[in-house]
């Protein structure tokens, strides 16, 4: 049966940090808000069954599969959950203080958002530590084995290969508010831009900037949806040149006008 079960609710304040909030989703719809949200607090994830979605302020929407952690620092506007109707399986932590923060310092914490969980962190061991409250004389220690296991889970483990085009999607889409240049992309990556282009295209199935249009696209698709800024304000986030030229590719894209969709997913 789905449950949500809560396995530290206000954990002992500790020199090293505390755990606000611990606990697991089992089969079920995460219980969180339809609009982005920001924290005082780190909040991390790992999902083991089902699937769904992280979307950053710029309504950047990142797919989270079984075998992901998601991981978002304080202050970083996010949503993130399964659609409507949709369950999964999580095991989550909500915690503070310095040891997290020294992950952000460090640069192992550089950016908010879902990543593949490597060999070296294994979502059961999360689970042992997360399952129940020790005595007030181990809560220090659980709070510096669950930063541990957070700094094994953001240390990636993918083949060099694999990294690139990483990479590569990451300079295409990184900043959507600005134009970009597919040969200096490829510069960038120290191939020639015709190599470039026909290897992105097996590798994702389209040209980098048809592929970098649709990821704007579904961009404004999600702030409609999960947020009240006009469609002048999306227009200018992604680097549309007014809310007319958004409103035109949008319609091309899902058949009907921004406010349409809006309307269509008010209440999700």
């Amino acid at each position: 049966m789905p449950y949500e079960r809560v396995t530290i609710s206000d954990g002992l304040p500790t020199a090293v940090g505390r755990i606000l909030l611990a606990g697991q989703v089992m089969d079920g719809e995460p219980l969180m808000p339809r609009r982005l949200r920001t924290m005082d607090q780190f909040v991390v994830s790992v999902v083991t069954a089902g699937r769904g979605r992280y979307v950053d302020g710029d309504g950047r929407a990142q797919p989270i599969d079984p075998s992901t952690v998601t991981a978002v620092v304080p202050g970083v506007a996010h949503w993130y959950g399964t659609e409507p109707g949709h369950r999964w399986t999580e095991w989550f932590a909500v915690v503070e203080g310095p040891v997290f923060d020294l992950l952000v310092q460090t640069g192992r914490l550089a950016a908010s958002g879902p990543r593949p969980l490597p060999r070296a962190a294994r979502a059961e061991d999360l689970a042992l530590l997360i399952r129940r409250p020790p005595p007030s004389s181990g809560a220090e220690a659980q709070v510096w084995a669950i930063a541990q296991w957070v700094a094994r889970a953001l240390t990636p483990d993918v083949a060099e290969d694999t990294a690139l085009w990483h990479r590569a999607e990451a300079l295409l889409v990184g900043d959507l508010r600005q134009p970009v240049s597919v040969p200096e992309v490829a510069a960038q990556l120290g191939l020639p831009y015709d190599a470039f282009r026909r290897e992105f295209r097996r590798r994702f199935d389209r040209a980098p900037l048809t592929y970098r249009n649709e990821r704007r696209l579904e961009s404004a698709a999600t702030l409609l949806a999960l947020t009240n800024l006009t469609c002048r304000e999306i227009a200018r986030r992604l680097g549309f040149s007014d809310e007319f030229h958004l409103s035109h590719r949008f319609r091309s894209r899902y058949g009907v006008s921004p406010n349409a969709y809006r309307r269509s997913r008010a209440g999700g």
